[in-house]
């Protein structure tokens, strides 16, 4: 029998009341449920049940984490770390998690600066990667590259296990779709870091 995949919707703490990122991070886990805040409201999304999400992420990991590290070009983390890409003249309301990220050097102080203010860190990731799961749609994934690189962002790699494709966003280029015949490069962002993009898809060691 087919099932449904569950789908996004938008939960708010009181009618037409818009949240700040200090109330978000106040609210409750719910099992079960992922939540991030766009624009003041919040977005509740079903947890990825195919561990294939999660392998994805973990390939990606074991060759770009001990590169930049080598190279010194940064640190790394993951969905459990949330960023404020708020318009710099507007509250604090949109913090999003990406699955992972990579901050460059240069913007280490205010990720420190945030971290000892208990605070989601004003600032955008140089690299952003988000594997995107059933519950997304397209748009929704457009949206979400062009607000990273409306906020800053240099590249975003958009990974879509079903068709075992990345998406390849910078800011003021066309997207350019990879296949997995093609090479993750890092261009300027992790410079010298490539990785198959088959590489990224095998689940079986």
């Amino acid at each position: 029998m087919a099932t449904t995949q569950a789908k996004p919707y938008t939960i708010t703490i009181e009618p037409g009341r818009l949240l700040t990122l200090e109330e978000y991070a106040n609210l409750p886990d719910e099992p079960g449920w992922r939540t991030e805040l766009t624009d003041g409201r919040v977005i509740r999304m079903p947890t990825v049940k195919d561990p294939a999400h999660g392998w994805i992420v973990d390939n990606l990991t074991r060759r770009l984490s001990p590169y930049v590290s080598d190279h010194r070009l940064g640190r790394i983390t993951y969905s459990q770390e949330g960023y404020d890409i708020s318009a710099p003249d507007a509250p604090s309301q949109t913090g999003w998690a990406p699955d992972l990220a990579v901050v460059s050097r240069d913007h280490l102080p205010l990720l420190r600066d945030a971290r000892a203010r208990k605070e989601y860190p004003r600032l955008w990731p140089d690299l952003v990667v988000e594997v995107v799961s059933p519950s997304q749609s397209r748009p929704d994934v457009l949206e979400k590259a062009q607000r990273w690189l409306a906020a800053g962002t240099r590249l975003l790699w958009a990974i879509w296990p079903e068709s075992q494709t990345v998406e390849v966003w910078q800011a003021d280029e066309p997207m350019h779709a990879l296949t997995v015949r093609g090479q993750l490069d890092g261009l300027e962002v992790v410079p010298g870091f490539s990785m198959p993009v088959a590489d990224l898809f095998v689940f079986d060691d």
